[in-house]
């Protein structure tokens, strides 16, 4: 029988306490209780600070996963600005090497002007004859120039085009360094937090809401298709493994990291980014759910997703201390924000 996640660590943390009391685990502070060293906070102000660090630090991994993809394209945009600049300014060399060789023949040529044409023509009609041609080269020196201006502003506007978007990048990329050494300093108020429990109450912590690998396996249903169930079967193969922000495998996955990986097994591909991944698929209720459907969770932002594999069982990766595991999503639906299906 598979074990649920209760609707609060705070339970889980305070049974643990107790047993760790009784197994004559050491001194701990417990809530309200007399002779607790004043000011020292308590196991469930604690478990409290526990589950906003974790919640925040997913916040801000889905953060960093929606910038890097923005800092790709940016820079994927500068490099075919830069691109069209350069090509830009090979046509302008081109055809100013044109211009610059029509007015040289023109200046070498005597009968390229309305005094020389009247010097060298035999009688009248080859007088306007050469008036005539003259007209189209004057009119195909116009042309050119036009060409030149063109391309000289296309050259000038594609190269403005690239350097600010470059500038974007670069400024987003600088940002992004930011937020991630924001979310190695979270992470370590984590885990500094939790090293303040003794082992009991870590466990206790840690294995909150967590199905033991070998009843998860038990569990895990039949997909309805090949293409998902390719993904359970991948998603599945992961739990035990580390959770790492903005990974993507094969160690180590955050949620979006993991679902990616997951559904490209099945031959679709989706953003590192679980709101974005919202919009994928067919939008499904909690009473439809079925093998390799995404589970969405903490609306309006969205900030974590896990797969269902079936029997009241999600793979999720939620944070550093729990990994990948196993989660029952039926304790999840005060933080439920839908579930979508991809084949």
């Amino acid at each position: 029988m598979a074990l649920t996640r209760t609707p609060s660590r705070v339970r889980s943390l305070l049974a643990g306490v107790a047993l760790a009391a009784l197994a004559g685990a050491g001194a701990v502070v417990l809530p309200h209780v007399a002779g607790a060293t004043p000011g020292q906070p308590t196991i469930a102000e604690v478990t409290a600070k526990l589950d906003k660090l974790s919640k925040q630090n997913e916040v801000l991994a889905e953060q960093y996963n929606k910038a890097t993809a923005e800092v790709k394209a940016e820079q994927k945009a500068a490099d075919a600005a830069q691109q069209q600049a350069l090509t830009a300014a090979t046509d302008f060399d081109k055809a100013r090497a044109r211009l610059s060789r029509t007015v040289t023949a023109e200046y070498e040529s005597g009968a390229f002007s309305h005094a020389g044409a009247l010097l060298t023509s035999a009688d009248g009609q080859t007088y306007l004859d050469a008036l005539s041609a003259l007209s189209l080269i004057s009119s195909h020196r116009a042309e050119i120039v036009s060409q030149i201006k063109a391309v000289h502003t296309r050259a000038e506007t594609a190269q403005q085009k690239a350097t600010e978007l470059l500038a974007a990048a670069q400024k987003k990329a600088t940002a992004l360094d930011k937020q991630k050494k924001a979310i190695e300093s979270d992470t370590k108020k984590f885990t500094d937090l939790l090293a303040t429990l003794n082992a009991t109450q870590q466990g206790a912590y840690t294995n909150s809401g967590t199905v033991p690998p070998a009843i998860g396996k038990i569990g895990v249903g039949k997909a309805p298709n090949a293409a998902a169930q390719r993904a359970v079967d991948y998603a599945v193969a992961q739990v035990g493994k580390s959770y790492v922000f903005a990974a993507s495998g094969p160690d180590a996955f955050d949620c979006s990291g993991l679902t990616m990986m997951a559904w490209a097994q099945g031959g679709v591909g989706l953003p590192h980014l679980a709101a974005s991944q919202y919009s994928y698929g067919r939008h499904v209720s909690f009473s439809e759910l079925l093998p390799g459907d995404l589970i969405f969770l903490y609306p309006p932002g969205i900030s974590h997703v896990e797969i269902y594999v079936g029997g009241d069982l999600a793979v999720s990766a939620a944070d550093e201390s729990l990994g990948i595991r196993f989660v029952h999503p039926s304790q999840d639906m005060s933080n439920w924000a839908g579930a979508t299906r991809l084949a």
